[in-house]
C-alpha cells in the first residue's frame, strides 16, 4: 500500500476562512456521518477524495478527532493581522461605524458564503499607526473578499455577536422602560388599538429573532 502523506492542521491558524466556508457548503444538506467526516480530512488537509481513500481507517479516525478539536478551539479576538504582507486592522472604534459598513455586515454575516466579505468590512489595510492607535482605510462597499484564517474569522465573529448581543438586551431594556413607565407612549399606543402587554410581547419576539440572528454557530452545517 502507498504511504500517504498529509499535513494535518493543529491549530486555527492553520486552516483558511474559504477551507471552512467549503466544508459548510459540501455537507450542508447531509447527514451522512461518514461523507461529512471524510470532508473533514479532505478539505481541511487539502487532499483528494481519492487520497483521503487510501489512509488507514485507524489514522483516519484519528485525523477526524484532531480537526474537530481544532475547530472546537475559541480563539481570540485579533484587531490587529499581517495577511500577504500587509497589514489589516478591525475598524478601529464602532462608534463611528457607517451607514454602509453596518448594513453590510448586517448581510454577510448572516450567511457563511459571504462571510469573507464581512471580514473585508471589518479589517482593512492599516493607513496610519501610532503608539496612540491606528487608522484603516475608509469603506467603499465594493464587495471584496478577505481570506484570513480561522483564527481571524471565529475571533472576529465572536466579538462582534456579543456586541451585538449585549446591545441588543440594553435596547430591548431601554424600550421596555420606556414603555412601562411614560403614561403618554402607553395612552398613544391604546389609542391606536394596541395594548401596552401586547406591545411589550410583540417588541420581546422581534429581539429574540435578531437575537438568534447574531448567534452565528459556525460548527452547524
Amino acid at each position: 500500500m502507498t504511504q500517504v502523506k498529509i499535513t494535518i492542521p493543529t491549530k486555527l491558524s492553520e486552516i483558511k476562512l474559504s477551507q471552512y466556508q467549503k466544508f459548510a457548503r459540501t455537507t450542508k444538506d447531509s447527514e451522512d456521518d461518514k461523507f461529512i467526516a471524510r470532508q473533514i480530512v479532505g478539505i481541511f488537509c487539502d487532499i483528494p477524495d481519492t487520497v483521503v481513500g487510501q489512509i488507514k481507517a485507524k489514522d483516519f479516525e484519528s485525523i477526524v478527532t484532531d480537526i474537530t478539536n481544532v475547530l472546537s478551539i475559541k480563539p481570540e479576538f485579533k484587531t490587529k493581522f499581517v495577511l500577504d504582507g500587509v497589514k489589516y486592522g478591525f475598524i478601529p472604534d464602532l462608534e463611528d461605524i457607517t451607514v454602509d459598513e453596518k448594513a453590510d455586515l448586517d448581510t454577510y454575516l448572516s450567511d457563511m458564503d459571504k462571510m469573507d466579505k464581512a471580514m473585508a468590512v471589518m479589517y482593512r489595510p492599516i493607513t496610519t499607526q501610532t503608539k496612540r492607535g491606528y487608522l484603516i482605510e475608509d469603506y467603499k462597499g465594493e464587495g471584496k473578499s478577505l481570506d484570513v484564517s480561522l483564527d481571524i474569522a471565529f475571533g472576529a465573529n465572536v466579538f462582534f455577536s456579543t456586541l451585538m448581543k449585549d446591545l441588543l438586551s440594553f435596547t430591548q431594556n431601554f424600550i421596555n422602560d420606556q414603555v412601562e413607565h411614560s403614561p403618554k407612549l402607553s395612552q398613544t399606543l391604546e389609542a391606536n388599538g394596541v395594548g401596552t402587554t401586547a406591545f411589550i410581547n410583540s417588541l420581546e419576539q422581534t429581539f429574540s429573532s435578531l437575537k438568534t440572528l447574531v448567534n452565528l454557530d459556525y460548527m452547524k452545517h
